[in-house]
């Protein structure tokens, strides 16, 4: 690569990695902020290069955190950093795999790119779990930080002091039970932006690719295995974690379910010329997940039920 090579790449590197590490600071961003390094990664010579900001915005994200808490100088601060840290990590690790499998059918490479987020979310309720020293106190300060903002909007720090734990706990044990698919769900909807980008003015508009999205018929054994062992420990009274790790599979399947009822529903929008309309479905429906209230249940309930039912109906010929 010669120098009128290097330097629009070594600009183009710099600036994507400002702009995710911007938003990796932002409350809402720190979700969003591998879009730019996925949209981008077609416009490098090679993967190889297309990896480059995702490295050093894993770098410097890593380096915000060390020196935000200090240096991790006590065991306290060592589980904050790894739960602040959780999330980016997740979301980058998963960039860096589905630019890597770049070519490969879109399934398999959302599949690949999921893999280390239910491993790690797994992983994090199981020690989280452990109920270790370090990890109790710092669940005790993050029940008091969530008691005081609570009594700065109610005036009352007492009254509601039963209330707010019992409402603090219920967070966390749903958190423990849901957080391998809500990390799917933020990196298929990363995923599903950036492709959506990167098709724009092209012959074959993304959303035509997302809409044969099918899952094996023998993935129905794994659905109905997961939701009968989550039936299974509700009926035994298990304890809450194991209860959680079944949870946390089962949605996870149900939420590949999902994504195959959406991809029917884009099926037959594309199918009739409505493409741009197909295109802008995936946002609305993201907007009715995470924003509309009673609306959000019906998309959750729907989406995977349209899926696992095309396991019996055929839904899409030719696909």
């Amino acid at each position: 690569m010669d120098q009128s090579q290097r330097a629009p790449i070594v600009k183009m590197t710099l600036i994507v990695s400002a702009v995710s590490i911007v938003l990796s600071q932002l409350m809402i961003g720190n979700f969003l902020f591998t879009i730019p390094l996925i949209a981008l990664a077609p416009r490098y010579l090679n993967r190889r290069q297309a990896l480059m900001p995702v490295g050093i915005v894993a770098l410097l994200v890593a380096l915000i955190e060390l020196i935000r808490s200090g240096g991790f100088p006590s065991s306290e601060s060592r589980v904050l950093g790894a739960v602040s840290l959780f999330v980016p990590a997740v979301l980058l690790v998963g960039s860096a795999v589905w630019i890597t499998l770049d070519g490969y059918r879109l399934l398999y490479r959302y599949l690949a790119s999921c893999l280390f987020a239910v491993v790690a979310s797994i992983s994090i309720v199981i020690w989280l779990g452990s109920a270790g020293e370090a990890i109790l106190r710092v669940d005790s300060m993050m029940s008091e930080s969530f008691r005081t903002l609570f009594a700065q909007f109610s005036g009352s720090a007492i009254q509601y002091d039963a209330t707010m734990n019992l409402l603090y706990r219920t967070m966390v044990m749903i958190l423990g039970a849901v957080l391998a698919p809500m990390m799917m769900a933020i990196m298929g909807f990363a995923f599903y932006v950036a492709l959506s980008f990167q098709s724009r003015g092209s012959e074959e508009p993304f959303v035509v690719r997302f809409s044969r999205i099918r899952l094996p018929e023998n993935g129905i054994w794994v659905f109905l295995s997961g939701w009968t062992l989550v039936l299974v420990f509700v009926l035994v009274k298990s304890g809450y974690l194991p209860r959680a790790l079944a949870i946390q599979c089962a949605l996870s399947i149900s939420l590949l379910y999902a994504i195959q009822g959406f991809a029917i529903i884009l099926f037959h929008l594309v199918k009739r010329n409505l493409v741009h309309r197909a295109g802008r479905l995936g946002f609305m429906v993201v907007l009715l997940m995470f924003l509309v209230p009673g609306l959000n249940l019906l998309v959750v309930f729907a989406l995977p039920l349209l899926g696992v039912t095309e396991t019996w109906i055929a839904y899409r010929r030719n696909v």
